[in-house]
């Protein structure tokens, strides 16, 4: 792995650490190392950050080219325009992600990793069939194939001592038709003699044929003839000579390659069909997270209009303005299908603007305390719309489930970790026998996803309490 971002490296190792199977990761900070170890060592991927202070994906993948470009390669960046993802995909990198959606990593990873090993099953086949094809090419030449030699006219054909090695019968010099008939696998035998029988009565002078025959064992083998056909002044056939060699292993072989590549048509499907599963869950994660939490608030707007006269229009302008958030965050979803960024307006704004369109349903109450604004800075803009998402969440579940008169939400940073902690004065639950919903088991989805914790803290009667633990940011209070 090439990243010179701890953070980063940090979280794709705690992502990759969640999956099946063992892992060796070697991490590498400079151009410089990169180039170095993947010079020593053999690597089953790698994993490379597209900009860094002395170095780039697009000089890591050409370094991977030339030392050993059968190793897999997935660029991970920030942000890459379309033309930069193409052009390196082109050069020979087999796929990209985006850091903000590292949750695609190990599927990219497994498809990755099953394509290399497709290709090197591939590969070995072919190498088995044509090493195997060597082989009976030294046979024949050293007559190991069966030599034989038909006497139109007298009806006899001689046959090679090598026939015994095929048939198991006795090799002497010459057969009559009728004994190596019994040999022939019976539902060939009528292709065979419609083949041959064209053969003598028309003018080729080559004939070739593809059967099976039965060993004295009673198992079937399958036999390649190679014959040429021998013409008398009056083009009349007088003798077919040819050479029948075994090429049993052969179609073995390439049936077992037909099947191994159904199969791995299958499972290329298999791995499309989770990934497009992934994707659909995100979706809906994000719908239940943030599109329905701002309908939500348009539903209370609304609700408190009709109920309050005296902030009829202020609520509906509220309203309006949650519709209105609504669609363009659907219209962002339906575009990119990734979480909207606070690029428009700062992280304190928005979490203000939350908390009072909920103080002004006057369901709840909500506190808010947040750290200072220099603390604020040194959580990264991930962290930031992770905690909001939480904040949406734990806000809705106390607003359906809670009965809560009063929410106090506090964020604070303290040695590089960002602690969010969200406590009602609600009826609570039994945390041992209450079932997680969607709701908590997206908050703890989030917190994973950023290597953090989620502590819950409940009883009946006592309220609840989340503690959630994120890293702030890789140089936060260094």
């Amino acid at each position: 792995m090439l990243e010179d971002n701890s953070m980063d490296a940090i979280t794709i190792q705690r992502l990759l650490s969640e999956t099946p199977g063992q892992k060796e990761i070697t991490l590498t900070r400079s151009g410089k190392d990169y180039t170095d170890k993947l010079g020593k060592h053999d690597y089953d991927l790698i994993l490379c950050d597209y900009q860094l202070p002395d170095f780039d994906g697009r000089r890591a993948l050409q370094a991977r080219n030339q030392k050993n470009s059968a190793i897999p390669f997935i660029l991970i960046t920030g942000a890459v325009s379309e033309e930069v993802a193409i052009s390196i995909l082109k050069e020979g990198a087999d796929d990209y992600i985006l850091k903000d959606r590292l949750q695609r990593l190990p599927f990219a990873i497994e498809k990755v990793l099953r394509k290399q090993k497709i290709r090197s099953d591939k590969q070995s086949i072919e190498a088995s069939l044509s090493e195997l094809t060597e082989r009976f090419q030294m046979a024949a030449r050293t007559s190991f194939d069966v030599i034989w030699d038909f006497d139109v006219q007298k009806e006899l054909i001689y046959c090679s001592p090598a026939i015994e090695k095929i048939i198991g019968t006795d090799s002497r010099e010459h057969f009559k038709l009728q004994e190596l008939r019994p040999f022939i696998y019976a539902e060939d035998i009528p292709a065979i003699k419609r083949s041959f029988d064209a053969v003598l009565k028309g003018k080729e002078n080559r004939w070739r044929k593809i059967f099976r025959v039965i060993r004295n064992n009673g198992s079937i083998a399958w036999v390649n003839t190679n014959a040429l056909v021998i013409r008398n002044e009056q083009e009349k056939v007088t003798r077919v000579v040819g050479v029948m060699h075994d090429v049993t292993e052969i179609r073995r072989l390439q049936q077992q390659l037909t099947e191994q590549e159904v199969q791995n048509q299958k499972q290329i499907i298999e791995v499309a069909i989770q990934a497009q599963e992934k994707e659909r869950m995100e979706i809906g994660k994000e719908l239940h997270d943030n599109i329905n939490q701002i309908l939500a608030t348009a539903k209370m707007m609304i609700d408190t209009a009709r109920t309050a006269p005296e902030m009829h229009d202020l609520c509906l302008e509220k309203g309006r303005e949650a519709i209105l958030e609504a669609i363009s965050e659907l219209r962002n979803l339906s575009h990119s299908m990734m979480p909207p960024s606070f690029e428009k307006s700062s992280f304190e704004d928005v979490v203000n603007d939350l908390v009072y369109k909920i103080n002004l349903a006057g369901k709840l109450n909500l506190e808010l305390s947040l750290p200072t604004p220099v603390r604020l800075e040194q959580i990264s803009s991930d962290v930031k719309l992770c905690l909001y998402r939480i904040i949406q969440e734990q806000v809705n579940n106390i607003l359906k489930y809670a009965m809560a008169s009063n929410v106090v939400i506090a964020i604070d940073v303290e040695d590089s970790v960002c602690s969010l902690t969200i406590e009602d004065d609600g009826v609570g639950f039994d945390i041992l026998k209450k079932s997680k919903g969607i709701g908590l088991k997206n908050i703890e989805s989030r917190c994973g996803l950023f290597n953090g914790t989620l502590a819950l803290e409940s009883a009946p009667g006592c309220g609840c309490k989340i503690i959630v633990q994120i890293p702030a940011s890789e140089d936060a209070f260094t």
